[in-house]
């Protein structure tokens, strides 16, 4: 067996051994944030002078000024500040650890966007229930970014350029095209082949793109070297499944995401109405280290398997026409093999019998004719 050793293997204990005491930096973290020794040790039910004993050990220990004293008041230095702010964000991963422990149960938190939840997700989910063995689900639903970072839930589906604090699996790019009602299309004059100066005339249906991580009307405008003029009396949504209903309604054109949009363009409940862009960000799902490792092993197989590109119709085209021309060019063979063999049978001389010319009796000495 061979294991390798990395940061991620490190004991904790060496950080125990480098500050005496973990507590020590819990009461740094107070007393950076309170602004004082006393109020730290109000909140610990300790006196002000044995917070200050454990601050000098820590910094004694660490070999850093972590607060500047005077005579009557402290103040917090740049590397106190630093300090104090990991240990923050370490105390509510903890606490965040025992909750998620504490209120463990059969259920599997799944976070995602109600976009992808109501557009992709929910008409698949007895397959996804049967992928993780019937366990029971709970979904989630978040609309910003930000909700994700005192959430609870195991794991997450959600849009970024695979940069995350937790562990990811990148699913499928974000690919984004304009869309609109059959109606709204032809009242614009709008096709596929539209450009991007003819949206501009057309009335757009807005995402509100605060803390969001997915392309906006003006991200996708940019990436042809247009700028995106301001509608007067514009509405913007916080929720993609209004903007779609908007869309389908006949009261704008709306963004589509590729893998949400594809059941209403199949049915041709929206129609494409510009160019494609690709961005650099995507799908991931991602998921925290307290999540159960079998649940996470089983959507890493599923999810991916569902968006596995499949063959576009060139391509099929193209196949089919290969096989059809190998089929051809065999029976055309096999055709000329027939025809050579009857035509060499045709041909080809009789074979010669030698035949023995009939013996003429010559006089018989009885003869009784």
């Amino acid at each position: 067996m061979v294991k390798v050793v990395g940061e991620g293997n490190r004991s904790p204990a060496g950080l125990s051994a480098r500050v005496g005491r973990l507590p020590r930096l819990a009461l740094l973290e107070a007393s950076a944030r309170l602004g004082s020794f006393t109020a730290a040790g109000l909140e610990f039910g300790m006196s002000q002078p044995a917070v200050t004993r454990q601050i000098r050990l820590l910094e004694t220990s660490l070999g850093l000024e972590l607060f500047r004293r005077s005579a009557n008041r402290v103040e917090v230095t740049d590397a106190g500040l630093l300090l104090a702010d990991s240990v923050r964000r370490g105390l509510a991963e903890l606490d965040r650890g025992i909750e998620l422990l504490q209120r463990r149960s059969d259920a599997f938190v799944l976070a995602c966007h109600p976009g992808f939840a109501q557009q992709w997700l929910v008409p698949r989910i007895e397959q996804l229930q049967a992928a993780i063995g019937g366990r029971e689900l709970r979904l989630w639903l978040f609309d910003r970014t930000s909700d994700l970072d005192n959430g609870r839930y195991d794991a997450a589906i959600r849009v970024g350029d695979g940069t995350f604090s937790e562990e990811s699996r990148p699913l499928f790019p974000e690919t984004v095209v304009p869309v609109a009602s059959p109606g709204l299309a032809r009242a614009h004059r709008l096709t596929r082949r539209s450009t991007p100066r003819e949206l501009l005339d057309s009335p757009l249906l807005h995402m509100d793109d605060g803390d969001q991580p997915w392309l906006s009307w003006s991200g996708w405008f940019s990436n042809f070297d247009t700028p995106l003029r301001h509608q007067a009396g514009r509405v913007l949504f916080n929720n993609y499944p209004m903007v779609l209903q908007q869309a389908v309604a006949g009261r704008g054109v709306a963004l589509g995401w590729k893998h949400l949009i594809d059941d209403l363009l199949n049915d041709q409940v929206l129609v494409t109405v510009g160019p494609t862009v690709t961005t650099n960000n995507g799908y991931y799902l991602t998921w925290n280290a307290f999540a159960p490792a079998e649940m996470i092993r089983a959507l890493c197989a599923w999810l991916p398997s569902q968006f596995a590109p499949e063959p576009d119709t060139a391509a099929r085209n193209t196949a089919a026409r290969n096989t059809a021309a190998r089929n051809t060019t065999e029976r055309n063979t096999t055709e000329r093999n027939t025809t050579e063999r009857n035509t060499t049978a045709r041909t080809k001389p009789a074979p010669t019998t030698t035949r023995k010319a009939p013996v003429t009796p010559g006089p018989s000495h009885n003869n009784r004719c």
